[in-house]
């Protein structure tokens, strides 16, 4: 694999992870908020929360394998 592909792949991983990270701590934030609604909540935490993680996952997939040439 060439130099630039590798770089390429190691900073779209942790552009990946930085990401996910994020969400989960702006989900661990917002769970106890006592301003955000039941229903709020719930809506962030299914739509948001789950495809995000879901999207990441995948992504993640794609690259280490691509970083790895499975």
């Amino acid at each position: 694999m060439a130099p630039w592909k590798i770089i390429v792949n190691v900073f779209i991983i942790i552009v990946i992870l930085a990401a996910t990270i994020a969400i989960i701590l702006d989900y661990r934030e917002h769970k106890d908020d006592e301003s955000i609604s039941p229903e709020d909540l719930k809506a962030l935490r299914r739509s948001h929360f789950k495809f995000a993680m879901l999207v990441a996952a995948w992504l993640l997939y794609v690259h280490v394998g691509r970083f790895i040439s499975w």
